[in-house]
């Protein structure tokens, strides 16, 4: 009962230099780079059901969860999500306590037990689908390489638009 993948993406902008403050929340320690961030939520055959607006990259990810959090109660009671070690512990922000399933963490040892692996590897694979999804959505010229400045004011525009296009293509698996 997977209910839905959560992936973050952060896209490059052009470094603005007239403003430190602005400089310093636009700064990604995902890319080393100005950059602005989202979270969507695709169903595990790859459509868009829900994603944030762009938010400089300095607001974390489990940030964006709680914000977006009344908005994810369409997620039913029950249903778990495939997510990565960024949001674990988000699940107190969906409204029905949606529990999160991530890969395992090291927590001060030097390797993970062959289980570990082995479990971890399972979920990675099950989170292809939010990958593709994002790579659908940077099929827009305007969210490729680095975003010139000249684009900010059409930046949500165009984060929405490449979700559009996530669920415009194919699915990753078929409907039942």
């Amino acid at each position: 009962n997977v209910c839905a993948i959560p992936d973050g993406k952060d896209f490059k902008i052009f470094t603005p230099r007239k403003n430190t403050l602005f400089t310093r929340a636009c700064y990604s320690d995902k890319v080393h780079a100005s950059a602005v961030r989202c979270i969507s939520w695709c169903t595990p055959m790859g459509l868009s059901f829900e994603h944030t607006n762009l938010f400089l990259a300095r607001v974390s990810e489990k940030a964006l969860v709680e914000l977006w959090g009344p908005r994810l109660r369409k997620c039913p009671p029950g249903w778990v999500m495939l997510s990565d070690r960024g949001f674990w512990d988000t699940a107190r922000y969906y409204p029905n306590m949606n529990r999160q399933i991530t890969p395992k963490f090291l927590s001060g040892r030097g390797q993970f037990t062959a289980e570990e692996v082995s479990a971890d590897r399972t979920i990675c694979k099950l989170r292809y689908t939010c990958e593709v999804a994002f790579s659908r959505v940077t099929d827009s010229d305007g969210l490729k390489d680095v975003i010139p400045a000249s684009f900010y004011g059409m930046l949500d525009a165009m984060n929405h638009w490449g979700h559009a296009n996530v669920n415009i293509c194919r699915p990753l698996m078929p409907l039942n």
